[in-house]
């Protein structure tokens, strides 16, 4: 099945040279060039994936984030000078915030995670600039106890990985992947990997996995 993307970008080389390199990797490929029209074509359209690119949408146009994200699993292509501010994208329902400057190759695997798993993708700036307020800002009372291993795996999940990459990492089964997942949702009160991942950013769990960082990744 051919996943549908919708691109939406004021620059009109850059979206159909979007357009060319995502489809050749198999993507069906729409793209749209004002606010209004993206916000028209999701709503009508469905599109699996939506990719909103700066400067059409920015860290600052929440509101417009928050629908387009209602409308479709959403990536923001922010500037890499925006991208530590992540977190108030994905707060809003935005799956992935990468820079602009990302490879096509990385897009396209990150298109495919947040449509095979429920995933949330942060750059790594943005994950250490969370840790760090997050360690001396929220109330240690929200966060649930988790083993060394669960946070190995609630690390993972924040990076996007798949069960069968997160196999490969542990070195376990997807048996046992997907007990751990379970584990850690059931404990954080999420009803989906990417809620699980918000729940951990922002009642400051994130903050006390950064010693299983290096072994997870």
């Amino acid at each position: 099945m051919t996943t549908r993307v919708l691109v939406c970008c004021d620059r009109v080389i850059l979206g159909e040279g979007m357009r060319a390199l995502l489809e050749r990797h198999n993507l069906k490929v729409q793209v749209e060039t004002t606010l209004r029209s993206s916000l028209t074509t999701a709503a009508e359209s469905g599109p699996d994936v939506l990719i909103a690119v700066a400067p059409l949408v920015t860290m600052d146009n929440i509101d417009t984030m928050t629908e387009l994200a209602r409308l479709s699993k959403a990536i923001l292509l922010a500037k890499p000078e925006n991208t530590h501010r992540a977190f108030e994208a994905l707060r809003v329902g935005v799956r992935a915030v990468l820079s602009v400057e990302t490879s096509v190759e990385e897009l396209v695997h990150v298109i495919k995670t947040i449509t095979e798993v429920n995933a949330i993708i942060a750059p790594e700036e943005a994950r250490e600039a969370l840790m760090r307020y997050w360690r001396s800002n929220a109330p240690k009372n929200l966060r649930p106890e988790l083993t060394p291993r669960e946070k190995e795996v609630l690390i993972l999940l924040t990076q996007g990985k798949t069960n069968t990459e997160m196999a490969g990492s542990l070195s376990v089964s997807c048996t046992t992947v997907r007990s751990h997942v379970h584990r850690v949702l059931r404990k954080l009160g999420a009803a989906t990997r990417a809620q699980a991942v918000a729940i951990a950013y922002e009642s400051g769990l994130m903050g006390t996995c950064g010693a299983y960082g290096a072994s997870a990744r």
